[in-house]
């Protein structure tokens, strides 16, 4: 119990000290839910509703929405080493268990220190968000993380129930969190639905891929801008997508507004476990020396290849500021989109994939590759 109160703390003091969250954010917690310290009870589906409903006071309440009362139905939508993410009702919640002693999924758990920077990490990417006159960089293609919870206990039935129709569908790989002790610590992360990931998403043709790779330069352009920040694990698990009717996204880079043609795709980059971002107090970065296995993938699996070429990259030196690792994942991404995704394409549409990523290796940061041809039809109404 003293580690959860102690670490509830130290998120409380930090965020409210750094200014890290939204106001949506301050907003939740000023709620009683929030401010409430961590109970020894279970981790439960009406704490969730609870954590759901004050999230919809913060915005404009629509018919398909269920009222704050009503249940909603609970689905796990995701999986990780860090743990679980469920979503209930309009948002995903990431449940990340922290300084027990059992190990999750084979890995020894996060410590407390770790959760403080990845809570002040997304809150800094959430101040990306604001499209103001003010600010020179933004862009709300990061996960929007709107709330924070500190929890101590077991899982509920309702969640052990919604982890095994997971299991059942396909298969976990995560340890069964019914194993957790009574006196378990999690930090529950409280974000916007983002949708499905590249993965399992079902693209149409050449131009969803086209705003895809723009929409995603062209964030970790911005973040670079703003605050140095280098992703360091953009695989296909880690980008989400959605359809909305929007014909463009809006983003701000070092003053410039810019407007990118959707196609009525929307993407959202999740999970900041391996990033490294510079607050303007604190440099945030994981060592990733500290997992050698990380790097000992199969030879010609791209993504353990891109593991790879950032090692060489930044040295080992993973403190440092090395914007390359963000083109190295674009690479990447082009790669996932010539050899793993199925969508109507020309041999055209393929030729400018392979010309992109051999200029690709030319550019030291996303920044850079804003800079390419493949991009100048995808940026509209841009201002100098």
């Amino acid at each position: 119990m003293e580690s959860c109160l102690r670490i509830y703390r130290q998120l409380s003091e930090e965020v409210s000290r750094k200014g890290a969250f939204s106001e949506e954010y301050a907003a939740c917690r000023g709620s009683t839910a929030v401010a409430a310290e961590p109970r020894s009870e279970r981790l439960s589906e009406s704490a969730c509703r609870g954590s759901t409903a004050v999230a919809a006071e913060l915005r404009p309440e629509r018919p398909s929405e269920p009222s704050a009362g009503e249940p909603q139905t609970i689905a796990k939508v995701g999986e990780g080493t860090f743990g679980e993410a469920f979503k209930v009702g309009e948002n995903v919640f990431k449940i990340v268990p922290f300084d027990g002693d059992l190990r999750v999924n084979g890995e020894i758990q996060k410590k407390s220190e770790e959760l403080l920077e990845e809570v002040i990490l997304s809150g800094t990417l959430n101040s990306l968000r604001a499209h103001e006159g003010h600010l020179l960089n933004s862009c709300s293609t990061f996960i929007q993380t709107m709330d924070m919870r500190v929890c101590q206990g077991h899982y509920d039935a309702s969640l052990l129930k919604a982890w095994e129709d997971w299991d059942g569908k396909h298969g976990s790989e995560n340890d069964h969190p019914k194993e957790f002790p009574e006196k378990q610590c999690y930090v529950v992360f409280v974000q916007e639905h983002g949708g499905k990931d590249l993965e399992s998403f079902v693209l149409l043709n050449f131009n969803e891929a086209k705003s895809l790779l723009a929409q995603i330069t062209l964030a970790l352009a911005v973040s670079e801008a703003a605050y140095e920040f280098e992703h360091r694990d953009l695989h296909w698990g880690n980008i989400l997508l959605r359809r909305k009717g929007s014909d463009t996204v809006q983003f701000t880079l070092e003053g410039n507004e810019i407007h990118v043609k959707t196609y009525g795709l929307l993407v959202s980059i999740i999970d900041f476990t391996l990033s490294r971002i510079n607050t303007g107090e604190d440099i945030l970065f994981l060592d990733l020396s500290s997992d050698p296995e990380l790097f000992e993938g199969p030879k010609g699996d791209k993504q353990s290849d891109t593991y790879r070429k950032m090692r060489d990259v930044t040295g080992e030196f993973w403190e440092g500021s090395f914007p390359k690792t963000n083109v190295l994942w674009l690479q990447y991404l082009v790669d996932i989109l010539l050899l793993k995704k199925s969508y109507e394409r020309t041999s055209k549409d393929e030729r400018d994939l392979r010309s992109l990523k051999k200029r690709l290796n030319g550019y030291g940061s996303a920044r850079e590759a804003t800079s390419d041809v493949f991009f100048s039809d995808m940026f509209v109404n841009l201002q100098h």
